[in-house]
């Protein structure tokens, strides 16, 4: 089995990271590091290209922030991704760092595969196509540095929803909606359910609230004509893109999942009460 480790420079101690390397090559794994992320074991070290084409499996030692860097290419290439937990809440992760031990389930086939709902994000203007993103927590505008609020027109599929004023928007799935959309007074949704959770960040007027939407609507946000803010997009915590009054963003479910490997098979409830 070839399998890639992905880990969270400095902060991972070298001899957990010695055990885990030592329990792979006790069952004839090859191990494989990205080329920037390993400078303290003797391991093959591939650029990132080589890496995502090579492995069958990618373990991640850090917390959700590495993990949904990871996703972003495991995703692409359809790569199964097991977090260890070497962050602050590590929600996305199966085990904790006393747990590495538990890695030899993946080579007796005890775990699941747990597949997570992503989001595509196009930004167009009038020449076409400029951006695309997928994300597998939250697609976010933002105002940025500026005091003014961003005013902008939500649309489903086509219809104006609502008119938004207001300091941002987020748009995450079931797996974001216990990150950023959480903060800013959304809902909690259960990650089986395949839908959109729609938050508005600050809003300036009581009527407009978080909702809720089926997997199968498409949503379109556009600047207020006459608005002189400038929102910026983020997509799962990457360096933000800023956006000109002439571009439109359309949101849809993406046809990519992130498969999470789960040993634990822990339930999502109990999971909440005990880390958040």
């Amino acid at each position: 089995m070839k399998i890639g480790i992905v880990t969270r420079k400095p902060n991972i101690d070298t001899h957990i990271l010695e055990r885990i390397v030592t329990l792979l090559h006790r069952h004839r794994a090859e191990v494989y590091f990205l080329a920037d992320h390993n400078d303290r074991l003797s391991e093959s070290c591939l650029t990132e290209e080589e890496f995502y084409r090579t492995v069958e499996l990618v373990i991640v030692l850090g917390g959700d922030g590495t993990l949904l860097g990871v996703a972003q290419f495991a995703s692409q290439y359809d790569i199964p991704i097991l977090g260890i937990n070497f962050g602050r809440v590590g929600l996305l992760s199966d085990l904790e760092q006393n747990e590495a031990e538990r890695l030899e389930s993946i080579f007796t086939g005890d775990y699941t595969i747990d597949e997570r709902m992503m989001l595509t994000a196009v930004i167009t203007d009038h020449t076409g196509e400029k951006y695309r993103f997928h994300a597998l927590n939250e697609i976010t505008l933002s105002r940025g540095n500026s005091a003014k609020m961003l005013e902008m027109d939500l649309y489903i599929d086509n219809d104006l929803c609502t008119p938004i004023r207001a300091d941002g928007l987020i748009v995450a799935t079931p797996t974001g909606s216990t990150a950023y959309s959480l903060s800013a007074g959304g809902a909690v949704v259960d990650p089986l359910a395949e839908v959109f959770a729609v938050t508005p960040i600050c809003p300036h007027t009581i009527h407009i609230c978080p909702m809720v939407i089926c997997k199968n609507r498409t949503i379109c946000i556009r600047q207020r004509t006459g608005s002189d803010n400038v929102p910026y997009l983020t997509y799962d915590g990457n360096e933000a893109v800023c956006l000109s009054p002439a571009m439109e963003i359309t949101i849809r479910i993406a046809d990519r999942k992130t498969k999470l490997v789960r040993i634990e098979n822990r339930n999502f409830y109990s999971i909440l009460k005990d880390k958040l």
